[in-house]
């Protein structure tokens, strides 16, 4: 019963219907006070009119009518009267249709207590359409509000505070549209991440394409090629291959990671863990280039993610300062801890960065005037800062043209 009377609509029925019953009440008393002075007036007049005539004869009688009237009369006065009345049809078996005072009354009280029922009913009726309208109206409004979200018009979320079920209902219908609008407006993301992907993946194909079907096109004409040539454009071809396969596998990565796909996990480990499997894994690339790789704090620092997403980011990350650091060069990797944040911090003493590039070196697929002629793309850096910022880190990169570079890796650990 509380929980019902929670509601606005309730309330409003409850005290509306209570103030109709006081009415009806009063208007019930007002109307038997009513019928009981008509009927006393009655009596009296009967008592009058029955004074009168036996006084008109008997006036010697008058002192004892009176007292009998006003005061009363004694029982044995009664039951002699009512043995004489009884003669004549009159005592207390009479129908009451032929009791004179009640004549009028008889018909008068029934026929008015049906109006007054029916002048009580007729407000009732016509105040539960009201308030009933009221509630159909809400229903109405929120079946409005439905199909307009249906159609896609978010319009109708207003973040009303109401009280009782249809207050519960608003809210409910509130956060399911919230949800609905956010549900599309992530498809719709998808969908244009979709279409880049697709759109990078096949401008970057044509190139690589393009060189593969030169080649083909030469080794399938050419039936007298030498040897040594036809190796060559085979190698070219290898290459061009595993730019392909490369290419398609880095991007799917970052459609991965942009689209949320990717469930990170969060275990405690070493950062110099990650940082050795990333050295060890391009040491090909920096022992051809007579290049060193010094690890400093190795073991001291701790981190909270995922070891193996991690290593790909700085994979891509040290391979760029590999390739823009020249033969005999050094790249030293430092590892920090604070009560406040976990770092790596990778310098290298290459040729650096213009201060025009430097800041659109994360953005994908831009290719910098550095005088370097490597085979990048311009996607690691843009994966890598994908990866550390999923994971709740930072990246930034400061360099002086001629002098060096330094990537700088930053866990917050309420972050973590």
């Amino acid at each position: 019963m509380n929980g019902i009377l929670q509601n606005p609509e309730s309330k409003s029925i409850v005290l509306k219907m209570g103030l109709l019953q006081l009415i009806l009440a009063i208007l019930i008393v007002f109307l038997i006070h009513n019928e009981l002075v008509s009927l006393n007036n009655k009596i009296v007049d009967e008592n009058a009119a029955l004074m009168g005539h036996i006084l008109s004869e008997y006036p010697q009688l008058e002192d004892n009518l009176a007292v009998y009237i006003t005061k009363g009369a004694g029982k044995e006065e009664i039951a002699k009267g009512r043995q004489v009345l009884k003669n004549y049809g009159y005592d207390l078996n009479m129908k009451l249709l032929t009791q004179t005072i009640f004549k009028d009354s008889y018909t008068a009280i029934p026929t008015k207590t049906v109006l007054l029922v029916l002048l009580y009913f007729i407000p009732i009726c016509l105040l539960l359409l009201l308030e009933y309208s009221k509630i159909y109206a809400k229903v109405e409004r929120i079946a409005i509000s439905a199909d307009k979200v249906v159609e896609g018009d978010f319009s109708i979320i207003r973040k009303e505070i109401l009280e009782g079920e249809f207050g519960k209902l608003s809210h409910s219908f509130d956060v399911m549209a919230e949800r609905l609008k956010f549900n599309l407006e992530k498809l719709k993301e998808d969908k244009v991440l979709l279409k880049n992907i697709i759109s990078d993946i096949s401008h970057q194909l044509k190139t690589p394409l393009a060189s593969l079907v030169i080649l083909n096109d030469n080794l399938l004409q050419d039936k007298g090629m030498r040897e040594e040539i036809r190796l060559e454009f085979l190698d070219r071809s290898k290459s061009q291959l595993d730019r392909i396969e490369w290419l398609v596998e880095n991007l799917l990565k970052m459609a991965r990671l942009e689209a949320d796909a990717i469930d990170y996990r969060c275990e405690k480990i070493e950062l110099s863990a990650p940082v050795r499997k990333s050295v060890a894994s391009l040491m090909n690339l920096w022992e051809e280039k007579n290049q060193e790789i010094k690890i400093q704090n190795e073991g001291k620092t701790f981190f909270y993610g995922d070891e193996e997403w991690l290593e790909e980011a700085l994979i891509n990350i040290l391979k760029n300062c590999i390739e823009h650091t020249g033969r005999g060069g050094r790249i030293v990797i430092g590892l920090k801890e604070t009560p406040l944040f976990s770092r790596i911090q990778i310098n290298d003493n290459g040729e650096g960065i213009d201060s025009k590039d430097l800041p659109h070196i994360f953005e994908r697929f831009y290719s910098g005037n550095n005088s370097a002629k490597t085979k990048s793309i311009g996607i690691g850096l843009s994966l890598s800062k994908l990866i550390i910022e999923k994971q709740g880190g930072s990246i930034a990169a400061h360099s002086v043209k001629g002098e060096g570079t330094q990537f700088e890796i930053t866990f917050l650990k309420g972050n973590i």
